[in-house]
């Protein structure tokens, strides 16, 4: 890349800005160029501060810029662009953009400027100046004899001879002596000195650089370095037409530039550019006899308004515009080309009959910078002035845009808005309207406000929101038009209608194109399709407003979907689940009509989250917090509206119970169907046991065993249903027939594969009312949420189809949108309280039993390990009596809780273990839910099983036992403490005593019956430390059926001795009686 140096010593006064550093340096046409591509945003910034500037400038392609000022070393400026033209010697667009965009930068940012020596600005205090010496005409009209940048060294100036031929033009370059009184004297040859004056102006530096890059002498390897000879010969250059461009007006700014005509008729000294330099091509209509008129050439000056004849004018150049010399000024002529005005020179005369001036005008007209043509009194048409222009656009869809080709109408003629003609001539009526170009250019701005950008000559903007820009410019007055010339309408949304039936809405409205109207589903499937436009009933276009509809196609499309039911295809059809996001629907647009049912609908939805307490029936035996009252009047409003819900709580807040207080209301009301809970089969025992206990009078039947055909008929007979999800599914042609009151899944997140036979199954099952428990409702993807939706309020969430194009994958995708609308639509039909949201309506420690069924296979060992056991120590009592059949009493009731726990701890691996399955669903539901839990058990080989069923499920924990070190103990109690992807910590009996502080959990799981129970709770107040600020909710895991039931059933009749049988004590033996000792092994 080349580099330029620029040295800069104008003195203490020049500005420190970088553009007033180097405006010098760069052409007039150049700057322009440069602030345009500014103003574009074309140049970024790399880097830039008051000593240096790296940029890239979008040109052609891509070029990169520098700019390095080194005046507080060596007094240079140093410059770089990649771009051709820099390459050929002359400062580019690109630098002066980057100049531009550095300075503006450096303002915003209030960096100081530099002097002319590269240091911070000082402020200086200011002359004062006598106002009298200011106004005076001879200091207003003065010119200095002696230009500035001259010194006592130097008293000549350039000055430049042009010489215009009919073969070329060629320019030469001398010196003049510069006299006392300001008038320029004798001539020399161009001397080095002078062009390396360091204060030569900006013109001459230009002019030379030029001339040098023209004449092939340019040293490529610095913009201002000479041949070190005496003088240098610039004589009879020849300048293109393209250099003439450059060249013409810098000669005319320096007032130095001689024009001569054949090197002999002088035509301008100096040469003199123009204000204003634009001149224009007029005839003048003169007749010759009746029939004939001849045309005589001028051209107009806007200078002094000066008519010229053509032929009057000395001297024209091959430019565009074509420049010209006339009276010593150098004037641009628009329109013609060279060529044009030659031919026009050539004709000896331009003769046109009275029948050819219509046709003259209109071919003139035709032109672009049309020539004026002056017409005779009562032969020239009527002009017509100050009218306003009828806007009109001729569009056309294309990859995503709409383009817009404008037109200007006057009366019934139309012209391109780009179109230079300053009249619009109407041949007919023989009238030439003038046009109103202030008012184009606030129509043009009108266009801009409503996002359309020009683009060649057309304007463009996006489609969205199109069909609205085009209505609103229908009623200002605009005629749209498609390329058949036809109307092109833009449609806007009519009023809407609700009406409804039993369980849906109908919504009625259409998209209105003026006078035509197209029906909701017409449009939205039109739309679906990935139409942007219709045909209306006249063949014209109509097209869809595609922001309403892209932003409300979610729940447009629900109606679409659910309308294939819906016999009518003027409306679209939504389920009273839908009645929120129908609403949110209608508050964006103009509502017609809205029936009474759906009101209250709506209401009771957007209000629901302030639902009463509902008191708790009398039937339920138990307390309810405040909270759980709350869950009570949403089952309430539920039923009301008959909507199913997710009552989705954090685990440990009670989710049964508060169901099992509303079925016994239920129970009250006198409900005519049982009710069916669907659990998984780890918690159908919690369920029975759960119900017995709260709601005593429930006639509880469970549907499981292998005799299920018979318990059909006893379903009549009860009030409670509960069976599992395997077996739903294997008898789910028998259950569909069945009419329940309620049908409840519990752990719903079993029927998350919306494709899986169970959930497929469940939605078969007939209800009154539907519920869903759970307190993960979406696990991994929102697909999970359809299936349960789907099942508790049909049709809600739209088919999968949809639902997974417009909530799934933007939602995975992080669509805030999409998540936010689907939030909306599920908010009131799922109720979530954590257990942060509730604390203070928790009072002391929160603790639970967990029931947890046995596996077939570990039914069969425990009952082979309890018939052993029962039949060896009846066999020993019989021998020794109860008290020296101490020891084979402890060994079995060993055993007996080993295979309660896991069959492996007794070397029966591969039968599984109900407790262990449910621990484990428990932890990844604690873990979920963004908490921490602690698990204990006395059997450090039952946590080893642990650890295998964590592994295999990919949760990361920590584990201690009796064996760990100490100084380890204390690593990972830290770990645990502060490692937020550490959510489980296992310890054994032995090792979870004294000493640990352990409050980051607030989830304790003890896997069995301590043999202390003292210990036991040393161990739930690992969690109840200083600092503890949750509360701490307390599982004990007890295997249903087995000795740890019994124990627990023992527990309130014989505290005393079930501690002697978990502490395994001396004095045992003493208080366990024989019957006792039957109920144990039995």
């Amino acid at each position: 890349m080349g580099r330029r140096l620029f040295r800069n010593k104008r003195g203490k006064d020049s500005s420190g800005s970088w553009k007033d550093r180097l405006r010098y340096s760069f052409l007039p046409v150049i700057r322009q160029r440069g602030v345009y591509y500014a103003e574009q945003g074309r140049a970024t910034l790399k880097e830039v501060s008051q000593e240096r500037i790296l940029a890239v400038v979008q040109g052609s392609r891509l070029y990169t810029t520098s700019v390095v000022d080194r005046r507080s070393k060596d007094g240079k400026i140093l410059i770089s662009c990649t771009c051709p033209f820099f390459q050929q010697g002359f400062p580019c667009k690109h630098l002066w953009a980057t100049i531009i965009e550095a300075d503006r930068v450096l303002a915003a940012e209030g960096r100081p400027t530099l002097s002319s020596n590269g240091k911070p600005k000082k402020d200086r205090p200011k002359e004062k100046a006598d106002w009298r010496t200011l106004f005076t005409d001879a200091l207003w009209q003065r010119n200095q004899a002696v230009p500035p940048w001259l010194d006592g060294s130097s008293k000549f100036l350039l000055c430049y001879d042009l010489n215009v031929t009919s073969l070329a033009v060629k320019i030469s370059v001398f010196e003049r002596y510069l006299k006392k009184d300001g008038t320029l004297g004798r001539e020399r040859k161009l001397q080095a000195i002078t062009i390396e004056h360091r204060g030569l102006p900006r013109m001459d530096r230009a002019l030379i650089a030029m001339l040098e890059n023209i004449s092939g002498k340019t040293a490529r390897n610095n913009f201002f370095r000479y041949y070190r000879a005496s003088h240098r010969d610039f004589v009879d250059i020849t300048l293109e037409p393209r250099d003439l461009e450059l060249v013409l007006p810098l000669l005319a700014e320096t007032k130095r530039c001689r024009v001569f005509l054949s090197d002999e008729i002088l035509l301008a000294d100096p040469l003199l550019k123009a204000v204003p330099s634009a001149a224009s091509l007029e005839f003048t209509a003169r007749q010759k006899t009746k029939k004939v008129f001849k045309l005589v050439p001028s051209v107009r000056l806007k200078k002094d308004g000066k008519d010229v004849l053509l032929s009057n004018i000395p001297v024209f150049f091959h430019t565009s515009p074509v420049f010209f010399i006339y009276d010593g000024y150098l004037f641009e002529l628009f329109g013609p080309s060279l060529s044009w005005i030659k031919a026009l020179l050539k004709s000896e005369k331009i003769e046109v009959s009275t029948e050819d001036i219509r046709d003259l005008l209109v071919r003139a007209e035709s032109l672009a910078g049309s020539p004026n043509i002056r017409l005779p009194e009562g032969m020239a048409p009527e002009t017509i002035k100050d009218l306003l222009p009828r806007p009109s656009v001729i569009v056309e869809l294309e990859k995503g845009l709409l383009k817009a080709r404008v037109l200007m109408t006057y009366e019934d003629m139309e012209i391109d808005w780009h179109d230079p003609r300053p009249f619009v001539l109407d041949t007919e009526r023989w009238k030439r309207f003038k046009r109103n170009k202030e008012a184009e250019s606030e129509i043009l701005a009108g266009l801009a406000a409503r996002g359309f950008r020009q683009k060649d000559m057309l304007f463009q903007r996006d489609i969205k929101g199109a069909a609205d820009v085009l209505s609103e410019l229908a009623e200002e007055g605009w005629e749209i038009r498609g390329r058949n010339r036809k109307p092109f309408r833009g449609g806007r949304v009519t009023k809407l209608g609700i009406s409804s039936g039993i369980d849906w809405f109908d919504l009625e409205g259409g998209i209105s194109f003026g006078e035509h109207i197209v029906p909701l589903p017409k449009a939205i499937k039109a739309f679906m399709r990935g139409e942007r436009t219709v045909k209306l009933g006249d063949g014209s276009t109509g097209l869809l407003p595609e922001k309403w509809l892209s932003s409300n196609l979610p729940v447009l499309e629900l109606g679409i979907a659910s309308g294939q039911r819906n016999s009518s295809d003027k409306t679209l059809r939504f389920s009273s689940a839908q009645a929120l996001v129908l609403d949110a629907l209608l508050e964006e647009n103009e509502v017609e009509s809205v029936d009474r049912r759906f009101l209250e609908i709506k209401n009771a939805l957007k209000n629901f989250s302030g639902i009463e307490s509902f008191p708790v029936p009398a039937g339920f035996k138990g307390m309810l917090r405040p909270y759980q009252e709350d869950a009570l009047g949403w089952f309430a409003f539920l039923k009301r509206f008959g909507f199913g819900g997710i009552l989705a709580d954090d685990m440990g807040l009670g989710k049964t119970i508060q169901v099992l207080a509303w079925l016994a209301g239920e129970l009250e009301n006198g409900k005519e169907d049982p009710s069916l809970v669907v659990s998984p089969t780890s918690v159908l025992f919690n369920w029975q046991a759960e119900a017995r206990r709260f709601v005593p009078d429930l006639k509880i039947l469970a549907y499981t065993g292998n005799n299920r055909s018979g318990l059909i008929k006893e379903m009549d007979r009860s009030d409670l249903v509960i069976t599992t999800y395997g077996l739903v599914r294997r008898d789910i042609k028998i259950l569909k027939d069945l009419q329940f009151n309620y049908v409840i899944l519990d752990e719903s997140q079993a029927i998350k594969n919306s494709n899986s036979q169970i959930a497929k199954a469940v939605r078969l099952l007939r209800a009154r009312h539907r519920l869903c428990l759970t307190g993960t409702p979406l696990e991994n993807n929102a697909g999970e949420l359809w299936s349960q939706m789907e099942f508790l309020n049909p049709g809600l969430l739209g088919p999968r189809a949809v639902f997974d194009r417009r909530f799934a994958k933007p939602i995975a995708g992080g669509d805030k949108a999409a998540r936010n609308t689907l939030k909306q639509m599920v908010t009131a039909f799922l109720l979530r309280r954590t257990k942060e949201a509730v604390a203070k309506e928790i009072l002391g420690k929160m603790e639970h039993v967990i029931l947890c069924p046995m596996t077939d296979g570990q039914a069969k060992v425990y009952s082979q390990v309890r018939d052993h056991y029962r039949a060896s120590i009846s066999a020993t009592i019989e021998r020794q009596g109860l008290n020296r059949s101490r020891i084979k009493i402890l060994e079995g009731l060993l055993r007996l809780r080993q295979a309660a726990n896991h069959p492996a701890l007794i070397g029966k691996d591969g039968v599984g273990s109900g407790k262990l399955d449910r621990l484990t669903t428990l932890i990844e539901e604690t873990i979920s839910g963004g908490h921490k839990a602690l698990v204990f058990s006395q059997f450090t080989r039952m946590l080893g099983l642990i650890r295998r069923s964590l592994d295999n499920a990919g949760i990361t924990y920590e584990y201690l036992d009796g064996r760990t070190p100490q100084a380890r103990r204390k690593d990972r109690v830290r770990r645990f403490q502060e490692d937020e992807d550490i959510k489980v910590f296992l310890i054994s009996l032995k090792a979870g005593g004294l000493g640990l502080n352990l409050t980051a959990a607030d989830y304790v799981f003890l896997v069995d019956p301590w043999w202390n129970p003292a210990v036991e709770l040393q161990a739930i107040d690992r969690t109840h430390r200083i600092g503890q600020d949750k509360k701490v909710f307390t599982y004990r895991f007890i295997t249903a059926e087995t000795v740890e039931e019994k124990v627990l059933a023992l527990q309130e009749k014989k505290q005393e001795m079930v501690s002697a049988i978990l502490s395994g004590g001396q004095d045992m033996l003493r208080r366990l009686s024989r019957e006792d000792l039957d109920i144990l092994f039995s």
